[in-house]
């Protein structure tokens, strides 16, 4: 580190709170990466509570493109000592892996496992991470026709909402930063990734409201009600691209809030949408984020906050 960025890190520090918005790293696996793994060595107060610099920031987003090229988290330490360019590195797809053990556990329905499984990426992985690698590719196999399969649909959906549901409760107090609506127009497909989304948002501190399908005479209530400041549309489907794009027009008319739009259908869209109206460059969750920390930046502020 150089002369410089040590000097700015320690005059301009920055809370796991803000460390976490801007990298979309919550704060729990933050802490894992530390304590597990060694990879990042945040500073600390005299009480305790961690610090970070904006080396940590372009670290984090480093180990992010490597997990999602597939490099398990326990051996980015060892890539980070090599110092080799991770493009020199051959990696070995760790989600292929992950997928093959949940079609497993799933195959077999094995309740245990599939709990201890979701316990041991959630703790790791950022949500957003695991929703494009993993939990996307799972339902495309699960909507093949096949014997069982919709009772394993079923069952994966039920049990990993419950689960981030869970989470997202006990998470939702600390959240701190905007009031965004996560919604679907037209037709509820796939809710499980919406509620990924909700999880990841809420792990952000961002106060997420899932609210599912929702009529664009409706959003006026929700923006009056909720005092929200933004919404968030992501649909991976639905009945018809064409009633798809006129519902999203139509809600960029009714409000002038920030709308942000993921999911597959961004691909079919071909209206020309207002300033206010933000297309993810892809489909996946982690695109969403990026879009949603563009859309609502905050400067480093250098307040150490009282948080670990």
């Amino acid at each position: 580190m150089s002369k410089d960025l040590m000097t700015e890190n320690r005059q301009n520090p920055i809370p796991i709170r803000e460390i976490s918005r801007l990298t979309g790293v919550n704060s729990v696996t933050l802490r894992a990466w530390e304590r597990r793994y060694g990879l990042i060595k945040p500073l600390r107060t005299n009480k305790g509570h961690r610090l970070y610099g904006r080396d940590d920031v372009e670290l984090i987003k480093t180990i992010q493109g490597w997990l999602a090229r597939g490099l398990a988290i326990g051996k980015v330490s060892e890539l980070l000592e090599s110092g080799l360019p991770s493009q020199h590195v051959d990696i070995e797809n760790i989600w292929q892996g992950y997928l093959s053990e949940l079609l497993a556990i799933m195959a077999e329905l094995h309740l245990g496992k599939l709990e201890a499984f979701f316990n041991q990426l959630f703790s790791v992985y950022p949500a957003a991470l695991i929703a494009d690698q993993l939990i996307a590719p799972v339902l495309d196999n699960l909507n093949q026709e096949s014997f069982g399969n919709g009772v394993k649909k079923a069952i994966l959906i039920n049990r990993l909402t419950e689960y981030l549901l869970m989470l997202t409760q006990r998470q939702r107090q600390q959240a701190k930063g905007k009031r965004i609506a996560i919604i679907q127009l037209n037709t509820a497909v796939n809710p499980l990734q919406n509620t990924l989304l909700h999880y990841g948002l809420t792990m952000n501190q961002v106060k997420s409201e899932l609210l599912g399908v929702v009529s664009v005479a409706e959003v006026v209530f929700a923006v009056e009600q909720l005092a929200l400041d933004g919404f968030i549309v992501f649909n991976d489907a639905c009945s018809s691209v064409g009633e798809f794009q006129k519902e999203l027009t139509q809600l960029t008319q009714t409000t002038s809030l920030p709308i942000l739009v993921g999911g597959k259908l961004i691909h079919a869209l071909t209206a020309e949408f207002p300033s206010h109206v933000h297309l993810a460059s892809d489909s996946g969750q982690q695109d969403v984020m990026g879009v949603l920390n563009t859309v609502f930046p905050e400067s480093f502020s250098g307040e150490v906050k009282h948080e670990g």
